[in-house]
């Protein structure tokens, strides 16, 4: 989990379209009649501008939403615990499946990490297996936010322990081979430093957590700001 990208302005759709879209949910939610909070036509026209916040991956474990991973919205404050508030956008953020089902309507009551409104990157640790794990240097109430983080969006489930794990090898791989060419990089060199620093690219906390570990901190910064700038 990293720090999103800018916002973007309200999309015109919802600009337009809130009070009666919130208005419909709030009488699906009050008559429980188990109806869709949105319909297909108000989802569409908030997925692109919320997909560009995290470069199309899920704002919690960092996973590429696509074909394998169907996206969906997130309200950081559930829309059963808020109905008011389920078209403010600020309370929308793009997920998995995985992740949004793991969080469900949980009442984390602000424990919940928000990329979009503070970086979460301090907050965490990736261990030797893969695993994430609140950073030692924490304090206790920030060890406590980071867990329940975890904790909420099942952070530690298997694939994405794996997953981490693959790239913090290939990171590794990669510094120590590069530590040894003298005239800059060659081309394979370039073209996974290319690879590694593309916005797009899952696990960037892995990544740079992994420079840093491997003494190129200046090489996490970079990528930080490639993520909020763009290539």
């Amino acid at each position: 989990m990293v720090r999103t990208r800018r916002r973007s302005s309200v999309p015109p759709a919802l600009r337009q379209s809130r009070s009666a879209w919130t208005a419909r949910w709030k009488k699906v939610h009050a008559a429980r009649s188990g109806g869709d909070w949105a319909t297909q036509a108000a989802k569409r026209s908030l997925k692109e501008p919320l997909l560009a916040l995290t470069w199309g991956k899920c704002v919690f474990c960092e996973g590429k939403l696509g074909s394998q991973a169907y996206s969906q919205i997130e309200h950081y404050i559930s829309r059963k615990i808020a109905p008011s508030r389920s078209f403010q956008w600020r309370n929308l953020l793009p997920v998995c499946q995985i992740c949004n089902a793991s969080k469900g309507h949980a009442d984390h009551q602000g424990k919940l990490l928000k990329p979009d409104d503070e970086d979460p990157e301090p907050f965490f640790w990736i261990g030797p297996e893969g695993e994430i794990a609140p950073h030692p240097r924490l304090t206790a109430e920030e060890a406590l936010r980071a867990a329940e983080t975890i904790r909420l969006c099942a952070l530690n489930r298997g694939g994405l322990c794996e997953d981490r794990l693959v790239v913090a090898k290939k990171v590794k791989r990669w510094v120590e081979r590069t530590a040894a060419l003298v005239n800059g990089l060659d081309e394979p060199a370039q073209e996974e430093w290319e690879e590694l620093s593309d916005p797009r690219h899952p696990h960037k906390v892995v990544i740079r957590h992994a420079f840093t570990l491997w003494s190129a901190p200046e090489l996490a910064a970079t990528d930080r700001r490639l993520f909020q700038q763009g290539k």
